[in-house]
């Protein structure tokens, strides 16, 4: 029994013995033998449920019940005439019984190692828990047998299997169920990494974090514990060898605790892709909008209801039925601007008397009681439909990847099957309001390119809707807005109080108390103006992309208008450096905003760099565009951008130190591949000059990153024709 205790206590230490795991495990393959594991596996998992079924009948000193005490025909275990591999079985059984008692630990698993050299680890694993289940199970039989039976009587007697069925011994009995319990143990660590094999093939790049050829060696080493320990138990020596069983069983069950949270992850995230998979193809083949409102928003325990927020009740999802559903997506920070204007367009008749609902989809990174929280509050104020509970993280990664939802607030309008109408009707939403209606794509080119339009009045009348009189009043506006550049700003302003005399009447509108309003709005308008038209080089398209760009790239932008009549828009920068010289250009008896555009065509140089951005909502994105100054194609590049909540901030470009690659706040992806013809190579970029983004530089982030930030597209060429 001292031998037995000794090669316990080398087993423990064996579990934690890296570098001689990684010896075996090292080892050369001698071919690979194809073994079905799954089949072996419930093979074994027949066998130890009866035979442990046994040892809690002995332990509650239970009689037995009669499938266990004879062979029936009709048993669970009914298999083939002959199982293949049964000789390895058998060898592999002397292996970790008799073969063990007379060598060290080391040795044994070696020996097992070089048996098993042509099968894969979960194969390995799988025999020898089969050759384990084959001795336990047999001697538990024997056990069980009827006083009768002369000649198995006779033979249990000789193995030991006799005296263990019927012993007295307390503490004997008390080891017994805690070496039966640690194999049941044993054999759910066996299932739990069998499991992970087939979700590794799914989700390789993840997966390969986790050694499993290590977890089998450590299942193996166990079941070598589990047959040396059950050894010496059955033995007729009155000396009591469980003393490191307990110790033995403590450590195998936290490496088992520890790699089933593993494989509870790849668990959820297999069936995960399971409902993804379901939800794509449902709704690429979809008929009815029922049937994909119920796979969206319904899970097993909804009973395919939604809840209808007015009545603060569950409804059918029925009552989609051949209507036209506008899904608003957001997250649970949806504003307070957006949802009055959604409440605006709720009330109206046309909504009210139309085949349409609104329903709301809350998508979250996290579900926990603070989101919970927040979604019954949000919800507490809305008057439309929601899902019972927040959005499925199947349903939201299609939402993400399908309906193209990265955090802003967007409208997807569904017909009566199903479909598509409008990706994003939230756009014309915010700029029309129910002046959009029927909220399809055709009616937001048509209220776009209708006559008299101005990008001006659009997105300041809205947002700032004290200075619609100064507007209609044809007064002198300065509109400007920065986020990174506050001394230039309060530059701005020094100089037009000082100014302040030769100007006459003017407003001056600061976004800073409404940025973010005002930078939805004005991506609204782009937006809208990409799905009337692709064309970026009209006049009202340069416009909105001459003020984006200012804002994102160069740190503000600055307009001057008369009335709705935009006279200069500029960067930030050079509004300030024109308002600085103002002694050189103010004339009293000149129109202020003549004089000013005057001196700024003068000293302001335009850079040598022609290149603009694209919000990720705009629609009908241009795959290539060319340059307006030089004819050729543009270079294009994605940022990813994040504000960090309520610090809004530039997006970083990429940026790289000395023998080393790295991103700040965002990421470049790498250029779209295209074709340059008579393309000058592009000189280095100014030091000044951020977006310059080396290709060999480029870069993805999207892997790290929970929730994708808001891609940005950036097209950039040089004057000369080089490209960027």
């Amino acid at each position: 029994m001292a031998v037995n205790n000794s090669f316990l206590t080398s087993l423990l230490g064996l579990l934690d013995d890296d570098k001689f795991m990684k010896d075996v495990m090292s080892k050369p393959c001698s071919g690979m033998e194809q073994v079905n594991v799954r089949f072996y596996l419930n093979l074994v998992e027949k066998i130890l449920n009866q035979a442990m079924s046994i040892v809690d009948n002995v332990a509650k000193n239970s009689p037995p019940k009669g499938d266990q005490c004879q062979s029936k025909s009709s048993t669970s275990l009914s298999l083939e005439t002959s199982i293949p591999l049964s000789s390895t079985i058998n060898e592999l059984c002397y292996q970790i019984t008799c073969k063990a008692r007379t060598s060290n630990v080391y040795q044994t698993v070696s020996s097992l190692s070089n048996m098993l050299s042509s099968f894969s680890w979960d194969a390995k694993a799988v025999l020898t828990l089969l050759a384990l289940s084959v001795y336990y199970a047999e001697h538990w039989r024997l056990t069980q047998i009827e006083e009768s039976d002369d000649l198995l009587s006779l033979t249990a007697k000789l193995r030991g299997s006799h005296a263990i069925g019927k012993s007295s011994d307390t503490q004997r009995i008390k080891a017994f169920v805690a070496l039966n319990n640690l194999i049941k143990l044993t054999l759910e660590f066996t299932k739990c990494a069998v499991e992970f094999v087939s979700y590794s093939k799914d989700f390789g790049e993840i997966s390969a974090s986790i050694d499993i050829s290590a977890r089998f060696y450590y299942i193996i080493v166990i079941i070598l514990g589990c047959s040396v320990q059950f050894s010496g138990l059955i033995s007729m020596s009155n000396e009591f060898p469980g003393q490191n069983l307990w110790t033995f069983s403590d450590q195998v069950t936290k490496k088992y605790e520890s790699f089933k949270k593993e494989v509870e992850y790849f668990r959820e995230k297999h069936a995960e892709q399971i409902s993804y998979e379901k939800i794509k193809k449902l709704s690429k083949h979809c008929t009815d909008i029922v049937e994909l409102m119920a796979a969206l928003f319904c899970t097993k325990n909804d009973f395919l209801t939604v809840y209808h927020c007015s009545k603060g009740t569950t409804v059918t999802v029925e009552k989609f039925r051949n209507k036209i559903v506008m899904l608003l997506i957001s997250d649970l920070d949806l504003s307070d601007e957006d949802l009055k204007t959604i409440k605006s367009i709720y009330s109206e008749s046309n909504i009210q008397r139309s085949y349409y609902k609104i329903m709301w989809v809350p998508i979250v990174e996290e579900h926990n009681e603070v989101t919970q929280k927040k979604f019954l509050e949000k919800r507490s104020g809305m008057r439309w439909y929601t899902s019972n509970s927040m959005v499925s993280k199947p349903a939201a990664k299609f939402i993400r990847k399908k309906w193209q939802f990265r955090q802003q607030t967007k409208v997807v309008v569904l017909n009566q099957q199903g479909k598509v109408v409008n990706m994003d009707a939230m756009a014309m939403i915010r700029l029309w309001g129910q002046e959009a209606f029927p909220f399809m794509e055709s009616k937001g080119k048509e209220l776009w390119i209708k006559q008299g339009i101005n990008w001006f009045k659009l997105v300041v009348n809205m947002v700032f809707p004290d200075f619609e009189k100064s507007i209609e009043g044809e007064e002198l506006i300065f509109l400007y807005g920065s986020d990174e550049d506050p001394q230039t700003v309060q530059k701005i302003e020094k100089y037009l109080s000082e100014i302040n005399g030769y100007i006459g009447s003017y407003k001056v509108i600061n976004i800073s108390t409404k940025r973010e309003q005002f930078l939805t709005r004005l991506e609204s308008c782009l937006s809208l103006k990409m799905q009337a038209s692709s064309d970026v080089y009209d006049s009202l398209a340069q416009e909105l992309l001459q003020l984006y760009t200012s804002y994102k790239q160069f740190g503000g932008f600055a307009v001057i208008a008369r009335g709705s009549r935009v006279v200069v828009n500029t960067r930030l920068m050079d509004f300030e450096t024109v308002l600085s010289q103002h002694q050189m250009w103010v004339k009293a008896a000149q129109p202020f905003e003549a004089a000013f555009k005057r001196h700024y065509d003068e000293v302001i140089k335009k850079p040598r760099r022609h290149h603009f951005y694209i919000p990720s909502v705009a629609g009908n994105m241009p795959e290539n565009i060319k340059c307006a100054k030089c004819s050729r194609y543009m270079k294009t590049a994605v940022s990813f951008e994040c504000c960090h909540g309520d610090e809004p901030m530039m997006p970083s470009r990429l940026t790289s130190l000395p023998g080393t690659q790295g991103f700040q706040d965002s990421a470049v992806a790498a250029p779209q591949p295209a074709t340059y013809p008579s393309a000058v190579a592009a000189p280095p970029e100014p030091a000044t000059n951020q977006s310059a983004v080396p290709a060999s530089e480029s870069a993805t982030s999207q892997s790290a990153i929970a929730a994708p930030p808001e891609p940005i597209l950036e097209f950039g060429s040089y004057a000369d024709g080089s490209i960027v």
